[in-house]
């Protein structure tokens, strides 16, 4: 993950980002940057980017907007 900091377009900053995952597998949380450039920390169920967040995996959260099924990944190096 720290590798992904210093490469070039590891994200697009115009969309929403998962930077990392934190916590043991049954509390996780997850850090998001969102296209407006806010950082926010979200676990299982809380909402965001107009939908809500059904899965966060070591590297991956998946969250359901507008009955999508949408996954971000954190950039690998």
């Amino acid at each position: 993950m720290t590798r992904a900091a210093t490469n070039r377009n590891a994200i697009n900053l115009r969309n929403t980002n998962l930077i990392g995952v934190t916590g043991s597998s049954n509390n996780r949380r997850a850090l998001v940057r969102l296209a407006s450039g806010r950082f926010v920390t979200v676990e299982v169920g809380d909402r965001l980017d107009g939908g809500r967040v059904a899965a966060i995996d070591d590297d991956r959260l998946q969250y359901i907007k507008d009955g999508q099924n949408i996954t971000l990944e954190v950039p690998n190096g």
